[in-house]
């Protein structure tokens, strides 16, 4: 794989899930792909939608709105792929997620992320890096290496 994932940087890339506002690090997204066919996996969870050709190589693609809590939704003109590049293993990893709606690239300085919001115990917070503010809107910001469950990680293995 070329893709390196570069960190550090204080870009983020934002899209939406429902009505909620997500950011992951402009360093882990290579591409943006139209909403097209996919290929079902036999026996695998809800969330994870399948298999598409990605220029000859084999993209696992999860769907944002059941890895993230949200009611299944049909897709609109404006759903897409959001192709992003984790770290597995120390290695790079191509992986598709199904958002709803593209935004734009929005620079955060340290100082304005704050740490995502201790609930209790049950609330996974760790997929979360931190939260921002836009416009009176919050911007949570993604862990992008911490989202997937060694299930899931397993499942993007088998198909590379």
């Amino acid at each position: 794989m070329a893709a390196e994932i570069i960190h550090g940087l204080n870009s983020f890339f934002t899209f939406r899930i429902g009505s909620e506002l997500f950011a992951v690090n402009i360093g882990n997204v290579t591409k943006i792909l139209g909403l097209t066919d996919i290929t079902k996996v036999p026996n695998s969870p809800r969330y994870f939608k399948g298999i598409i050709n990605l220029f000859g190589d084999v993209l696992p693609v999860f769907d944002g709105r059941l890895k993230f809590g949200f009611p299944e939704a049909k897709p609109t003109k404006n759903t897409c792929i959001l192709v992003l590049v984790v770290e597995i293993e120390g290695q790079p990893a191509s992986t598709g997620i199904i958002v709803d709606l593209v935004g734009k690239v929005l620079i955060f300085e340290p100082e304005q992320i704050k740490p995502a919001p201790s609930i209790g115990k049950g609330f996974n917070n760790e997929f979360i890096l931190g939260i921002a503010t836009v416009q009176n809107e919050f911007v949570i910001i993604l862990n992008i290496d911490k989202i997937f469950s060694e299930e899931e990680i397993n499942l993007i293995n088998a198909v590379e």
